[in-house]
């Protein structure tokens, strides 16, 4: 009985070896085949991995798709809390567009690509900020084909940025939301005396803030009073500052217009500024 002892438990202690290298193995093989997905969506997004290349296959990406940037808020959690929120996300998204959606959601902006011709629901933000539970802004762009990804994805970018600038509220947005505005902000050899305008109040967050805001309320003072949380008074002293120290008369549509260009053109600055990748943090 004792030899029988011996083996049931060596028996037991293999299979449970065996078993614990499997799934460690198991494990590794899955990062690996994450990690090199995510750097075939990358290069794709980036324009390195050119069209027509043999690991397009893998992605399942020949003909039109769909481009979405995401704005996705940042966790109070961690690293681990980040990354259970991103895998959230990515069912969302799968779950939404009935395919496997190649994404990269720890960058900032996010970035993904649905691999077939569709528009994305009116309530797709909406079904991300319920699964994070956080605002989520989310931009979308269609692409012939490969060869249009990349500049889809920066256009996606773009319009998220305009879309922030101009104080529109979280939601899902497209290019057709924000033409002007983003026309507004294409750089020329004018656009840094237009941002300038707004040197003298750059020190005034609470000045740029009210100034946003109207602008977003279609210059209603009633609104933005609301918006602020302020005064309707206050609102009115604080765009009397701003005209005096920049010299904009906001009464006038000219005005406004150089204050949206000013405003857009100085976040375009800023935002090309500061690293576009690495870990998501809200911008």
């Amino acid at each position: 009985m004792e030899l029988v002892d011996l083996l049931l438990e060596s028996h037991h202690r293999v299979v449970g070896a065996v078993a614990e290298t499997y799934v460690d193995e198991r494990t590794a093989l899955e990062a690996d085949a994450r990690a090199q997905r995510r750097s075939l969506v990358r290069g794709l997004l980036d324009g390195v991995l050119k069209p027509g290349h043999i690991l397009l296959d893998e992605l399942r990406l020949e003909g039109p798709a769909l481009v979405l940037a995401l704005d996705l808020g940042a966790s109070a959690e961690g690293s681990v809390g980040e990354r259970r929120r991103q895998r959230r996300a990515q069912t969302v998204l799968d779950h939404t567009f009935g395919t496997e959606v190649a994404a990269l959601l720890d960058t900032r902006p996010g970035r993904a690509v649905v691999p077939k011709e569709c528009e994305p629901p009116d309530d797709l933000a909406q079904r991300l900020s319920k699964a994070l539970r956080t605002s989520v802004r989310v931009a979308h762009v269609p692409a012939a084909g490969p060869d249009d990804i990349p500049e889809a994805a920066r256009t996606a970018t773009e319009i998220l940025r305009v879309t922030r600038a101009c104080g529109l509220p979280p939601g899902l947005h497209r290019l057709e939301d924000v033409l002007l505005e983003f026309h507004l902000s294409r750089p020329d050899p004018s656009s840094h005396k237009i941002a300038a305008l707004l040197d003298p109040v750059a020190d005034r967050p609470e000045l740029l803030e009210t100034l946003r805001t109207h602008l977003a309320r279609r210059q209603d003072r009633r609104a933005t009073a609301t918006a602020l949380g302020l005064h309707p008074n206050t609102v009115d002293n604080r765009l009397a500052k701003i005209g005096e120290l920049t010299g904009i008369d906001l009464s006038s549509p000219r005005g406004a217009a150089l204050a949206i260009a000013a405003l857009l053109l100085r976040d375009t600055r800023d935002t090309r500024d500061t690293p576009s990748d690495g870990p998501y943090q809200r911008p």
